[in-house]
């Protein structure tokens, strides 16, 4: 879907964790493919490299937040209430915050 859509364009880079559904089976030539037919170079990164990965350090913001909601909030609100106030957080999560995870990980 996200070729489809013109979501990568020629020239992007594309950085995956280790997460054992990036490679292997199915995408064990997904590496070539993606660079011959769209261009785009795939990078992955070390094993256990939480540092190194923006998407960490985003998840350490909601696990911040969540942490933040009163118990009594959560218990009162049903058994999705996390995942109600995970949503919620998220989206609420500013573009700063997110540039922030980048500048972390040294890539900006």
């Amino acid at each position: 879907m996200a070729i489809a859509s013109g979501f990568f364009c020629p020239g992007d880079v594309h950085v995956l964790d280790n997460a054992s559904i990036h490679y292997g089976g199915d995408n064990s030539n997904l590496e070539e493919w993606l660079y011959d037919t769209v261009g785009v170079l795939l990078v992955f990164l070390p094993a256990r490299s939480p540092e190194l990965n923006p998407i960490e350090q985003v998840w350490k913001i909601l696990v911040n937040k969540l942490q933040r909601v009163p118990l009594g909030v959560m218990r009162s609100a049903g058994s999705h209430a996390c995942a109600h106030a995970a949503i919620e957080i998220l989206s609420t999560i500013t573009h700063e915050e997110v540039e922030g995870c980048y500048r972390y990980c040294n890539y900006l």
